[in-house]
């Protein structure tokens, strides 16, 4: 048989991908890693017992929407990765901006508080384990997203890895808000982003062996 006959043969009846293929992967492997994330949440942290009366107060939804929104700019952005040299693009700047919101919060904050007041809202009652439960949790994320991006073709490993890293910890800092009873803006800004960025760090490290392809 010749070349092109083979590729003819090989080519009839092919159809094309949908256009949301990368992103429903990406969504179940997301989704799945979240579900077993948050049932790990449960089991060895449990929900936080006053969390109806913490949903009545602001701070609580400062914390809930900076991490929400930290993991929807990084969805946006694993996506765009997921594809052949894909990049974060503007969405690097759109991270930026709740960390810039809650963070300046957190100045002004401490600029008006008494020194040891300002020492409480920062480390609060649970900064040395903070930032490695977030990591803990975000793990079954994580994993998922490697799932999902070894079934597409990112070609910028590492900078998938950080990408993958920094959404799964994103989520898994979302959940874990679900039972810590930390609201400090000056708090969340610190051990919450250390916590997302140690999973971002660990996937730019590991992108490179697990997303090979």
């Amino acid at each position: 048989m010749k070349t092109d006959d083979l590729i003819d043969k090989l080519s009839a009846g092919l159809e094309p991908a949908s256009p949301w293929w990368v992103t429903r992967r990406i969504l179940i492997g997301l989704g799945c890693g979240a579900f077993f994330s948050a049932l790990l949440m449960i089991v060895w942290l449990g929900v936080r017992p006053d969390l109806m009366d913490a949903m009545t107060g602001t701070m609580f939804w400062m914390k809930f929407g900076y991490t929400l929104a930290c993991s929807a700019v990084l969805v946006a952005a694993l996506i765009r990765v997921a594809r052949p040299g894909g990049s974060m693009g503007s969405l690097a700047w759109a991270l930026a901006a709740p960390f810039a919101l809650v963070g300046g919060m957190a100045l002004w904050r401490l600029a008006n508080a008494e020194p040891v007041i300002a020492h409480g809202m920062l480390m609060g009652d649970s900064a040395e384990v903070c930032p490695w439960r977030i990591a803990v949790l975000s793990l079954p994320i994580f994993a998922g997203a490697v799932w999902a991006l070894r079934g597409l073709a990112p070609t910028r490993l590492v900078l998938s890895g950080f990408v993958a890293g920094g959404c799964a910890g994103a989520m898994g800092a979302w959940i874990y808000a679900f039972h810590c009873n930390e609201s400090a803006a000056a708090f969340v800004a610190l051990w919450y982003t250390a916590g997302m960025a140690v999973v971002a760090l660990l996937g730019a490290l590991a992108g490179r062996r697990l997303l090979r392809w």
